[in-house]
């Protein structure tokens, strides 16, 4: 039923927009926590723990969300979009089943971790953590695996319209898996990361200048400069592996690179454009410019460098030419934290008293959140820039989707995510009101 095709767009789009925060804060906060832990083995102090302890907390609750909201979009892969395993369940069932053992090694150690406090030897508990994290981003990498394989499947031979025969560990290591991985990861542990120094910013924001500078709020400075420090290495790799991407999209996803850069024609020397939006007849409206050459320099490191434009394609197979808009947006954002970062370290350095100043916490307390937005942002444009297909070159978005009609769940999805959400902001606030009245000796 093609009539269902919008909202069955709106549920998987709202299911991988909320499920997307969960699991960047899952698969970051393991590896905070056994930062933290073990700063406080090797240094000897309590705090350090009783850091990660309090993390860990919200890290299992989160853990449980991230499972629920898990569950539903892995029902919603065989359910409403079955047209996808129908045509590659040869191929995709080992790395969804690899998914749940790496999720499996995860939940024992997350166990593990949490009911051995104080029972256990410190590097022990601490081993704990590692594999915790360990199950997470192996699990991760399981089901980037997936989504990669639908943007370039590999792996398989065809026979009679049909897979044949499938090399899953062609397909589940592929250029695009690892590519796809080695970026996205970073970008997870950037935008986590900064968002709790966001939050710790924001706590100092509600304090008067004389006790945010006192030693009552020593460590929540602590933590913050070592999650900008953090933030900023992810920042880096983040630069690296976008070079990478942009590369990786002009020899093996042309199109998608065409449409995020409104490249109509195919040509050498070929301008990056920053602003404008899609007009008629393949033209560019509203303010923009553009920087000649630069779009072959980035996509082969030279100005000769050939890119294929949309006339590539025929005009049906085209993605929606929007996702312009969603990647400038995205490159203001990082324009904006490519010179935040550099002025943080330079105040923290020759004046620190500045970031001390409550517009100074402000900015690090709203711009913490930018994170997040990059990461929505990303999936959107490699998941939009992948339409009209489902399995690129195989396998239609309408094509995969259920015969039945889902217009009902398309709507009610969305609420349930909500009071998912809201459910898990509120027990997120009574792990930290319990932690505050424990600090402060209320029992």
């Amino acid at each position: 039923m093609q009539e269902s095709l919008p909202a069955a767009r709106i549920l998987m789009g709202d299911s991988l927009g909320f499920h997307i925060i969960f699991v960047l804060f899952g698969l970051t906060l393991p590896i905070l926590v056994a930062w933290f832990e073990w700063m406080g083995i090797r240094k000897k102090e309590k705090k350090y723990i009783d850091i990660a302890k309090f993390w860990s907390k919200i890290m299992a609750l989160l853990v449980v969300t991230g499972v629920i909201s898990g569950t539903v979009v892995a029902l919603q892969m065989s359910l409403i979009w079955p047209g996808v395993l129908d045509f590659g369940g040869k191929v995709l069932g080992l790395p969804f089943m690899f998914e749940t053992y790496a999720f499996l090694i995860e939940a024992i150690f997350l166990s593990l971790y949490m009911v051995t406090w104080n029972k256990v030897a410190p590097v022990v508990h601490w081993f704990f953590g590692v594999m915790t994290a360990f199950g997470a981003n192996l699990s991760a990498f399981m089901i980037t695996s997936v989504d990669a394989w639908m943007n370039n499947p590999t792996g398989f031979t065809m026979a009679n319209g049909k897979i044949d025969t499938a090399d899953v560990g062609a397909a589940m290591f592929s250029q695009t898996s690892i590519v796809q991985f080695i970026h996205s990861m970073p970008a997870y542990y950037f935008a986590a990361s900064t968002a709790i120094a966001g939050i710790y910013a924001a706590k100092l924001l509600r304090t008067r200048y004389k006790q945010r500078i006192g030693a009552a709020h020593t460590w929540d400075w602590l933590v913050i400069r070592k999650l900008v420090g953090f933030a900023t290495i992810m920042f880096v790799v983040m630069f690296i592996t976008a070079d990478i991407t942009g590369k990786y999209l002009a020899k093996h996803e042309p199109t998608k690179l065409a449409a995020l850069e409104l490249q109509y024609q195919t040509s050498d020397n070929a301008p990056l454009l920053i602003g404008g939006v899609a007009g008629e007849n393949e033209t560019v409206k509203g303010p923009h410019f553009e920087v000649p050459g630069a779009l072959s320099l980035l996509a082969g490191n030279s100005t000769s460098t050939e890119v294929k434009g949309l006339n590539e394609v025929p005009e049906y197979e085209r993605p929606p030419l929007y996702v312009h808009t969603l990647f400038d947006i995205k490159m203001t954002l990082i324009t904006f934290l490519a010179v935040a970062f550099p002025a943080y370290f330079i105040l923290r350095k020759w004046r620190p008293s500045v970031l001390q100043q409550r517009w100074a916490l402000l900015v690090m307390a709203i711009s913490g959140w930018f994170g997040i937005v990059l990461v929505e942002l990303g999936w959107m444009m490699t998941e939009i820039g992948r339409q009209p297909w489902a399995v690129h070159g195989y396998v239609t978005t309408s094509q995969a989707l259920t015969t039945h009609d889902v217009r009902f769940l398309g709507m009610l999805f969305p609420l349930a995510y909500v009071l998912l959400f809201i459910v898990t902001l509120l027990g997120i606030r009574k792990l930290v009101r319990d932690n505050n009245k424990v600090a402060k000796g209320v029992r």
